[in-house]
C-alpha cells in the first residue's frame, strides 16, 4: 500500500469514527435530555441532574462530560448552596473566584474553614461537613453526626443505602462527587425551609433531632 492510498485509508476511518462518536453523542441526549456523554437514562441521578442543569447549577465539561463521580470542594458545593436560592450571588471576576459566595456564607454564619485561608477552599468536602453545611442553611446549629442525625430525621438526605438509613450509612467521612452535591441541594430545595435561613450563634438541642439509628 502505498503512503497516498494509507493517508486515504485513514482519514475515512477517522470521519466514520467522528460520524459514529456524533450519533452515539446524539442518541445519548435524546434519552436523557442532556448533552453529558457518560450519563445514561439508568443513571441513578439523572433527573437531578437534569434538574441541576436546567436550573444553570451546574454545567458540563469541555469534552462533553459530566463527571458525576468527580469530587467536589468546598468552594464549589458552598456555590451550589448559595445560588439556589440567591442566583444573584455570582462569582467575582477579581481576587478569588468564591470570595462573594464567602462573603454571603460568613453573613450568614455557615460552618465552612474558609473564609480567610484561601487555599482551603479547593480542599475535598467530606458529606459530614456538607450535612452541617446543610443544617445551617435550614436555620439550625449542628455539627458532626447531630447534623447528619438532623438531614436523616427531617428528610433532606437517605444515607448511601435507603434501606438502611443510620449514621453510619451517611458515611460522612467519604468525599462528596458532583452526582451527590447536586442531591443533597435538590433535597434542601424540596424539602427544606424554603430560603437560606442564618445559623444561630448558639448550638441547637440535640435532643429536638427525632431518634436516628447510628448503625
Amino acid at each position: 500500500m502505498n503512503l497516498k492510498s494509507f493517508t486515504s485509508m485513514l482519514l475515512a476511518v477517522c470521519l466514520l469514527l467522528s460520524l459514529f462518536s456524533a450519533g452515539a453523542s446524539r442518541t445519548t441526549e435524546a434519552a436523557t435530555g442532556l448533552p453529558f456523554s457518560d450519563i445514561s437514562d439508568k443513571y441513578w441521578a439523572l433527573e437531578t441532574i437534569q434538574w441541576g442543569y436546567s436550573s444553570g447549577l451546574v454545567k458540563g465539561y469541555q469534552d462533553g462530560q459530566f463527571k458525576p463521580g468527580k469530587t467536589v470542594t468546598e468552594a464549589e458545593f458552598l456555590t451550589m448552596l448559595i445560588r439556589s436560592y440567591e442566583p444573584e450571588v455570582t462569582a467575582s471576576t477579581k481576587g478569588n473566584w468564591a470570595a462573594p459566595y464567602y462573603n454571603r456564607a460568613k453573613a450568614l454564619n455557615y460552618p465552612v474553614k474558609s473564609y480567610t485561608a484561601l487555599a482551603s477552599r479547593n480542599q475535598v468536602i467530606t458529606r459530614a461537613k456538607v450535612a452541617e453545611m446543610i443544617a445551617a442553611a435550614d436555620g439550625v446549629n449542628f455539627s458532626g453526626n447531630n447534623a447528619i442525625r438532623y438531614l436523616l430525621a427531617f428528610g433532606l438526605a437517605n444515607g448511601s443505602d435507603s434501606n438502611q438509613v443510620s449514621v453510619a450509612s451517611f458515611k460522612g467521612s467519604q468525599p462528596l462527587t458532583r452526582a451527590e452535591a447536586l442531591q443533597f441541594i435538590k433535597n434542601f430545595t424540596d424539602y427544606g425551609a424554603g430560603a437560606l435561613l442564618d445559623r444561630p450563634q448558639e448550638a441547637s438541642d440535640p435532643a429536638d433531632i427525632p431518634p436516628v439509628a447510628d448503625r
